[in-house]
């Protein structure tokens, strides 16, 4: 998993985790250990940010639109791509005048906490194939969710890619350089395949 360009892992580590793809779920469940370090970050650029009063979420008493300029994109490494959102997609407002971060610790018990539950946060912007007979999910970005997602080759990733996806909409310039950055309707954008562990769509994450 990646913050922004930086890997979420140990020093001298590249461990893989387990991810189960959860059409089911809203959510974004992450092993504690990477959770922690993401959530450093977040705690970084914004020092109210609350993760102990919820029992799931980390939120803000703030409005998602002032805090998203605030924090960076998240990468899911899966085979040979990073599949990442950025801050609009993994914050969520709430009616009490609080922003909440979907992406939250996975609280499975045991062995199966160190587990990505990967759910509708991240799925309803890449249209997704299950191929059972190559045990393989194939993922593309969906054509309403092109210049808020994107995906790219591990060590590929656009320099100002960060600066493109928090574009003002309406600024010419700005949108002219998203273009050049990251999928756009004028482009066919990649499909990546991600083989599958086994048929019960659970693939190896990348730790970092």
């Amino acid at each position: 998993m990646y913050y922004g360009a930086k890997p979420m892992q140990q020093p001298g580590q590249d461990t893989s985790y387990p991810a189960i793809i959860d059409t089911g779920s809203s959510q974004l469940s992450i092993p504690p250990d990477v959770f922690e370090k993401i959530r450093e970050e977040w705690q970084q650029a914004l020092p109210n940010l609350d993760c102990t009063s919820d029992k799931t979420f980390c939120h803000v008493k703030d409005s998602c639109e002032n805090i998203a300029p605030k924090l960076k994109p998240v990468g899911f490494q899966m085979s040979d791509y990073v599949f990442e959102i950025n801050p609009e997609q993994y914050l969520y407002k709430s009616s009490h005048k609080k922003c909440y971060f979907v992406v939250h610790k996975c609280r499975l018990p045991g062995k199966n906490k160190n587990l990505f539950l990967i759910g509708d946060a991240f799925l309803k912007h890449f249209y997704s194939v299950y191929d059972f007979d190559r045990d393989t999910l194939s993922l593309g970005i969906n054509f309403h969710s092109q210049g808020k997602v994107s995906m790219y080759k591990p060590g590929d990733r656009p320099e100002n890619l960060v600066n493109a996806l928090s574009s003002v909409e309406g600024d010419t310039a700005a949108t002219e350089q998203t273009e050049d950055l990251v999928q756009t309707a004028n482009q066919t954008p990649p499909v990546a395949k991600v083989v599958l562990a086994n048929s019960n769509s659970t693939v190896p994450v990348s730790k970092k």
